[in-house]
């Protein structure tokens, strides 16, 4: 036994010990409230963050390449193709589930599903609750494990049996991971932010009693001595009968008995409050990458300008990174090795730019005219039919078509032989 395989693996949290963790106060936070993958999304900063990451990543379109002598073209004969660019399964779209993919790992830090295979080629993507996997292990020889609940379906319910699971090997599972500290299962985010998020709720919470609970007098109406009840019930019924309604808003209004009346100012919440919450909402949308700009969130009003760079940042440096991981993941676990050394896996993000066509024509222009794409590459992105001649590469302000001129200068008989006769 070699010296590798003596050191101890690291173990994943099972989900036993997630239950009872956050049963005896692991999943609560100082602010009283308890916080856990699923009411996280009752936060609406949480919610929104999430909503953008699944509306971008499913808009992209994910498509398997080819490349055969530095030629890369659509590898549209594969049988991978079509399971991950139009239907991974009988019930989803491949948009449906690489945004559910996306949902998984914001919410939990781990995608996963099962591989049906027909041969050794990846014929159906099937994702898998991540409640139904209770464990993942790494073996002797560094291969997974993943230990996989039963479920009982009765109805339109779906039951998991913790008590009752089978085994996989890695080779039978499709597993994404997000953020992870061990390499082979991917940290929960929401697990590790729960203080942010409760604080947010607990905001919420707090705001949602304030209204709900009322307590807050238009007007109130002070007595020198003390009254009966039926007395306070008259005076009450009096007073609310002549001045109450909007039609007795501006009407004289007398008092006697030496009382006195005195309009309090409802003073909702302090600014202490207010910049409690834009923190709160600030450090979640950090947590997922999003931009305040996106979920319409923060005080103070973007800029053109500086909207440009939210976005152009928000594509760099958080959904470029997780296209990368998810192409990466689809290589490693949906092609056989042999297949990796000329397929992979390509998110379009020039889908994005879909609802900017001064965006995307402004980027054409700057292909064409470079001479690195030419006019039908472009039409061919907009789902245009090509032309004869578009294949060209060339700078329709500075080339010329030789030919043509040709034929021009023969139609005007002004060719260079002519010239020299005439001369």
């Amino acid at each position: 036994m070699s010296f590798m395989s003596r050191l101890p693996r690291p173990r994943a949290d099972s989900t036993l010990d997630r239950l009872v963790r956050e049963y005896f106060g692991g999943g609560t936070t100082s602010s009283g409230v308890s916080v856990n993958s699923d009411n996280a999304m009752r936060m609406i900063t949480v919610n929104n963050c999430i909503r953008v990451l699944f509306n971008c990543v499913s808009q992209m379109p994910c498509q398997l390449m080819k490349e055969v002598d530095d030629v890369k073209s659509k590898a549209k004969d594969h049988p991978l193709y079509k399971v991950i660019s139009k239907r991974p399964n009988s019930f989803m779209t491949a948009p449906q589930l690489w945004g559910l993919a996306i949902v998984h790992v914001c919410l939990r830090g781990n995608f996963y599903a099962f591989k049906v295979k027909y041969g050794n080629q990846v014929r159906e993507i099937l994702p898998i609750h991540p409640d139904r996997v209770l464990d993942v292990t790494q073996n002797a020889d560094w291969s997974l494990t993943y230990k996989i609940a039963n479920v009982i379906v009765q109805g339109n319910n779906t039951q998991i049996q913790t008590q009752s699971y089978k085994e996989y090997s890695q080779d039978q599972i499709f597993h994404i991971r997000g953020l992870s500290l061990n390499g082979y299962v991917g940290l929960n985010p929401i697990q590790y932010a729960r203080e942010t998020i409760g604080v947010g709720l607990a905001s919420e919470k707090f705001l949602a009693n304030y209204f709900g609970q009322g307590m807050h007098p238009g007007a109130v109406i002070k007595y020198p001595q003390s009254l009966d009840p039926v007395t306070h019930k008259n005076l009450w019924e009096a007073y609310k009968l002549k001045y109450g309604g909007l039609k007795a808003s501006s009407d004289l209004m007398l008092l006697d008995n030496g009382m006195d009346i005195a309009f309090p100012t409802i003073k909702l919440v302090d600014a202490q409050f207010l910049e409690q919450m834009r923190l709160t909402e600030s450090q979640i949308c950090g947590l997922f990458g999003v931009p305040m700009i996106l979920i319409q969130a923060g005080s103070t009003p973007a800029t053109f300008a500086s909207s440009l760079q939210f976005k152009q940042s928000f594509v760099d440096f958080t959904i470029a990174p997780i296209a990368v991981n998810f192409e990466t993941t689809i290589d490693k676990d949906l092609l056989t090795d042999q297949d990796q050394d000329a397929f992979y896996a390509k998110y379009n993000m020039g889908s994005l730019l879909r609802g900017n066509m001064a965006e995307r024509f402004a980027a054409y222009a700057v292909g064409i005219t470079n001479k690195f794409m030419n006019a039908n590459e472009a039409r061919s992105l907009e789902d245009w039919n090509k032309y004869e001649g578009g294949d060209v590469y060339e700078n329709p302000n500075t080339s010329t078509n030789t030919e043509s001129n040709k034929e021009s200068n023969a139609d005007n008989g002004s060719d260079d032989d002519s010239s020299d006769g005439g001369n």
